[in-house]
């Protein structure tokens, strides 16, 4: 089973973005196409380690880029499942 995370964007430009911060602050994050399941006004998101999930966040929100949503995605073999993020 893998568990990651997923974070969705307004707009093409914000999930670019976002991925070049990250990237730039050394976490290990990949735009992705939305997946099907998951609702979004941006057909790409940044998909990410739950492990970096708070440093993400931060770096987000320091850099202003609103987001649509954190998701949980479980791949159990082809089978994959999404739950939003609750807050902490």
């Amino acid at each position: 089973m893998q568990t990651y995370g997923v974070a969705l964007f307004y707009s093409t430009r914000e999930a670019m973005k976002a991925e070049e911060i990250a990237k730039e602050a050394q976490l290990a994050v990949r735009i992705i196409p939305t997946p099907e399941k998951i609702h979004a006004s941006c057909g790409f998101s940044l998909k990410y380690p739950l492990a970096e999930e708070d440093a993400l966040i931060s770096l987000l929100a320091s850099a202003k880029i609103a987001s649509e949503g954190f998701y949980h995605g479980t791949r159990d073999g082809l089978k994959t499942e999404y739950s939003i993020r609750k807050e902490k």
